[in-house]
């Protein structure tokens, strides 16, 4: 059995910025993760990073805006932390190796992004994601942590509600093994590929949620879901960064009038005024790049036009772009206070699988990548104290023997009516429907009963491949797993919030209610079923 102080699961941008600052900290630490580090949803972020630079920004600006996108659910010392640290972290990524845009006195340029009130979002390009995962897993290689790589962690070890490790399956040996650890983080992303369409990339399932959930932790603001506004439809999960309004690009009707407030303003306003253009016979909307201009368009959104290119087969300074919105990113995750500390004593959460309050009931354009390294940092710093006192405890090794029998209990032949892919198809459309950006009672209550009838269609579906080698088939069927029991936590945290706020839009409470309202909804698990809680917001954890 492998034994580490710190074991950090999933290997994108705050996996990786985690594992180095632990490592850094002095503790031994392994990475796990399902996919290659390069390979995980990080890589798909275009459009930068936020940092306060320039006489005109401060962090305290930057808190402003933050706190103004989270619409009164953010946490104000979390939003604190992160807006104070996020200069620092840029420059650092500078420093390692991130080529970012420069400006015509040498220093990093800053974009307009989103409904930032300052040019404060450092880039590369339209690639800033990927580039950002090259060099942090160079500097991940460097720090000569060991990695796991195509190992699918199935359960975390807890006892006595202490996190001692997880239980994972190694894709390419096919064996089950236990990992022990003095602290675990979780950093494992989001959740939004159980809506379809949704930009996320295909791993984006809910993995470290599901488990914390089943392990006695706690999840935090779930109805909270962004959806992004500039999406390909007919090419779904083809996203254009948002970067492009501030470069000049115009969001118009299918008459080519300009529709109004499409500038500077939150991601679910914008993809409110889309929707409305669309339902009030305004037709389809388009997104028309023409006004940057060639020049800038091949300059400084090249992916942008390869991949319009190539997948929809459009040339971004001539054609128009048809557009809608589409799940993105959520807001809730498990329940972490600034530390990155759960409810289970031992395990951290970090990235996108948490809900520290930074976000609120909506992202801030630019935001995802700062908290990524800023809270990466401070996370896995915090693990490596905790695990230099935490005392040496056993893993819990009937914990592997249980695991397996459960495992080995999904193996038969599968009746041919059915399937995984059906089911998450059905998924996926019933959340876009029933619990996408608008929702009311009489959706809500029919996507809650829908979504039994496909829980019990899954646990009736058996894995027909009986080697564990490389099994996808397993993995999937967990995966599909993960997300039936995340929607029914969405689900029920939206129908419980009966007002409107940020991402969260009722048509039957259509106002804000901060008097009943301004505050967080939790879930955990009591005697098998979710049970919902509520925390003020501004409390600490």
């Amino acid at each position: 059995m492998q034994e580490f102080d710190v074991l950090v699961i999933g290997g994108g941008a705050s996996g990786l910025r985690a594992a180095i600052a632990a490592k850094r900290a002095g503790a031994a630490v392994a990475l796990v993760t399902k996919v290659h580090p390069l390979r995980t949803n990080t890589g798909v972020a275009q459009g930068g990073l936020n940092a306060p630079f320039g006489k005109e920004d401060s962090s305290e600006r930057f808190a402003e805006d933050t706190l103004l996108a989270g619409d009164g659910l953010s946490e104000p010392e979390l939003v604190r932390i992160l807006t104070q640290g996020a200069a620092e972290e840029a420059v650092w990524l500078e420093r390692m190796g991130v080529p970012f845009n420069r400006d015509g006195e040498g220093r990093l340029d800053r974009r307009r992004f989103g409904a930032n009130s300052q040019p404060r979002t450092c880039y590369a390009d339209d690639r800033t994601g990927h580039i950002v995962l090259q060099v942090l897993h160079e500097q991940f290689l460097r720090a000569e942590i060991p990695s796991f790589e195509e190992w699918y962690v199935t359960s975390l070890a807890v006892e006595d509600g202490t996190c001692l490790g997880v239980i994972g399956l190694g894709m390419r040996s096919g064996k089950l093994e236990g990992f022990a650890a003095r602290a675990v983080i979780l950093a494992t992303g989001g959740f939004t590929r159980l809506y379809l369409p949704s930009t996320a990339s295909l791993g984006t399932t809910g993995d470290g949620l599901s488990l914390a959930l089943s392990a006695g932790g706690r999840l935090r603001d779930m109805e909270m879901v962004q959806f992004h506004p500039t999406v390909v439809p007919k090419n779904p999960g083809l996203l254009i960064t948002e970067a492009v309004l501030g470069e000049g690009a115009e969001l118009v009707d299918a008459n080519g009038g300009t529709i109004a407030g499409s500038k500077a303003v939150p991601r679910e306003k914008l993809c409110g005024s889309i929707m409305d253009t669309i339902e009030n016979g305004g037709g389809s909307v388009f997104l028309d790049l023409r006004p940057i201009g060639k020049e800038k368009l091949s300059s400084r959104f090249p992916q942008t036009c390869e991949l319009l290119r190539t997948v929809a087969g459009l040339d971004a300074a001539k054609d128009p772009i048809a557009i809608q919105p589409a799940a993105h990113r959520p807001m809730g995750g498990i329940e972490i206070n600034g530390q990155g500390e759960t409810a289970l004593a031992g395990l951290f959460a970090v990235g996108e699988c948490a809900s520290s309050g930074v976000h609120g009931a909506g992202r801030l354009a630019g935001n995802t990548l700062t908290e990524a390294v800023v809270f990466g940092r401070r996370v896995g710093e915090a693990a490596a104290r905790y695990a230099a006192s935490a005392p040496k405890r056993s893993f819990p090794a009937p914990k592997l023997s249980d695991e397996e029998r459960r495992l080995g209990a999904l193996t038969s032949k599968n009746s041919a009516s059915d399937s995984l892919g059906k089911i998450h198809g059905e998924l996926g459309r019933l959340m876009n429907e029933k619990v996408g950006l608008a929702r009311n009672q009489t959706g809500l209550k029919e996507a809650q009963d829908r979504l039994q009838h496909l829980k019990e269609r899954h646990q009736r579906l058996r894995v027909g491949d009986t080697s564990r080698i490389y099994n996808y088939q397993l993995t999937a069927y967990l995966e599909l797993g993960s997300m039936l029991s995340l929607a029914e936590v969405v689900v029920l945290a939206a129908q419980a919030r009966t007002e409107s706020r940020g991402a969260h839009r009722r048509t039957d409470f259509p106002e804000r209610n901060d008097e009943n309202w301004r505050r967080h909804i939790s879930v955990s698990l009591v005697d098998g079923g979710p049970k919902l809680q509520h925390k003020p917001v501004g409390i600490p954890g």
